[in-house]
């Protein structure tokens, strides 16, 4: 398995090479321009030496050099070599070291000479230069016109070839010598600076469900790491809180079965003990029981259909206002037993797409929440209607010992004051269940206060209609996806 350390190592020392090759190319390059530029002018400067020395007698041209000028050897072999000619071609002098043999002839002018590289008679690299030009007329030939020469100077390349073949090796050896620096000391100031994220490695293999509140420090670390420490101490938070969360839920059901199996044992016992002698009621408490469990465990399924996604909405069009009417009718009593005033103010022709079936038992846990919740002396109030492209559905009811804190948790699973635990049949799970229902809808359910005592739940998405000229009632439930703990009772005769 490769490493980040590997992988920045090798790409490093990568890269730290081919800088090191173009810088020694470069200082090469730049050196043999400087080298080959400073034999120009040499050869440049031999060259004005020959002219300045060469003079015209009549029709007779004459050069009056030492008769070794400019001769030079290394190792024993001629390196400068020069050649005189006429226009026509004819050799006016040559230098002692080219023997018979002539200089190639590019010529330039006297201002601007042309150089060029060449094979020497030496049988070695040599350069030249080579331009035309007017001799000296001496004062006995003013009246004459000026012979057209033609110079050649060359020298040989063999000391600078030396000089660039050493600055090539030396090159070499210092890049090579630095690659070798580079990769002993490029890996162990990466195993130090990547230390950090081995520690913050080792330290995350360390957490497990039951250190979940470990959190990563964040400023010792490098400004890199230090971001994905925070973003870790998140993801930490996150899991813990639901970690926290399953744990509430687990200690919760277990709650709530608790009893009921207590309360069926107990009837079970008493059936065994006095068969003979049991009572009608303890069929319909065992009934009522059994009743309650099953809501408990259909809500759940259904709970957890939602949250795999498996819930599929049949959309079709709906009346808000009838979708109200029907699902309230079964509350109608118990808001009548509870003397309590409900207003319901929904647009009479206010038409939402939407699944029949998800939303009546959205609507049942909130109409049931509400009576259940309301005091004898409050009230409930259901608004609805359709704004533009979005459906909003209130429902208000007065409330007692609820305050902000208490929003925050008012949809999880099994939550329920506890002063309602003990004196409600509620297992906690309509709003969970109403909540995940909205979801699967594409809607939203939120819960607020306005003022202290008034709750306000809504519900609100898109319509995905207009208007309807013709109004269409919600046709009967397919199935039921749990029903509230009020049927619990209805079924158990309570």
């Amino acid at each position: 398995m490769r490493t980040i350390r590997q992988q920045l190592t090798r790409k490093l020392l990568l890269g730290f090479s081919l800088l090191l090759g173009v810088g020694g190319v470069a200082v090469y390059l730049c050196t043999r321009a400087a080298l080959v530029d400073e034999f120009d002018r040499t050869l440049r400067a031999k060259a004005n030496a020959i002219t300045s020395a060469t003079e015209q007698h009549g029709t007779r041209i004459k050069v009056e050099l030492a008769e070794r000028f400019l001769l030079e050897y290394h190792e024993g072999i001629a390196v400068n070599f020069f050649q005189v000619r006429r226009a026509d071609g004819t050799t006016v002098r040559r230098s002692e070291s080219l023997g018979r043999a002539d200089l190639p002839v590019r010529p330039g002018t006297s201002s601007r000479p042309r150089f060029w590289d060449l094979k020497l008679p030496t049988g070695y690299r040599g350069r030249a230069v080579g331009f035309t030009f007017r001799p000296q007329l001496s004062r006995q030939s003013a009246s004459v016109q000026p012979a057209e020469l033609t110079l050649v100077v060359a020298g040989a390349l063999g000391e600078l070839d030396e000089t660039l073949a050493a600055l090539a090796v030396v090159l070499l050896g210092c890049g090579l010598l630095l690659l070798a620096a580079t990769g002993l000391i490029v890996p162990r100031v990466l195993r130090r600076e990547l230390a950090p994220l081995n520690q913050l490695a080792e330290q995350a293999g360390r957490i497990h469900a039951d250190s979940l509140s470990t959190r990563f420090p964040t400023n010792a670390l490098p400004g890199e790491l230090a971001p994905i420490s925070s973003r870790l101490n998140d993801l930490l938070s996150r899991l813990e809180e639901s970690f926290e969360r399953e744990r509430r839920f687990s200690a919760n059901l277990a709650h709530e079965l608790r009893t009921p199996i207590a309360e069926l044992r107990s009837l079970a016992d008493l059936a065994l003990k006095w068969p003979e002698s049991r009572p009608a009621e303890i069929d319909q408490d065992t009934f009522a029981i059994a009743v309650q469990m099953e809501g408990i465990v259909t809500r759940l399924l259904a709970l957890l259909r939602s949250e795999r996604g498996q819930l599929v909405p049949e959309r079709q069009s709906v009346l808000l206002a009838s979708a109200v009417a029907d699902t309230w009718h079964p509350f109608a009593e118990r808001a009548a037993q509870k003397a309590l005033p409900v207003t319901q103010n929904v647009s009479p022709k206010a038409a939402i797409e939407s699944d029949p079936v998800l939303l009546r038992s959205i609507l049942t846990n909130l109409f049931d929440n509400a009576v259940e919740y309301t005091g004898r002396s409050g009230t409930i109030t259901i608004e609805g209607g359709v704004n533009g492209d979005r459906f909003t559905l209130r429902v208000a009811n007065s409330v007692d010992r609820i305050d902000a804190s208490d929003l925050s948790r008012f949809f999880e699973r099994f939550w329920r004051k506890d002063t309602a635990r003990s004196a409600s049949q509620h297992s906690g799970l309509g709003l969970s269940l109403a909540r995940a229902f909205a979801q699967a809808l594409g809607c939203e359910l939120t819960a607020a206060l306005e003022g202290q005592s008034r709750l306000l739940l809504t519900l609100s998405g898109p319509a995905h209609s207009a208007i309807l000229s013709e109004p269409q009632e919600p046709g009967p439930p397919r199935t039921s996806y749990g029903a509230p703990e009020s049927a619990i009772r209805a079924r158990s005769g309570g």
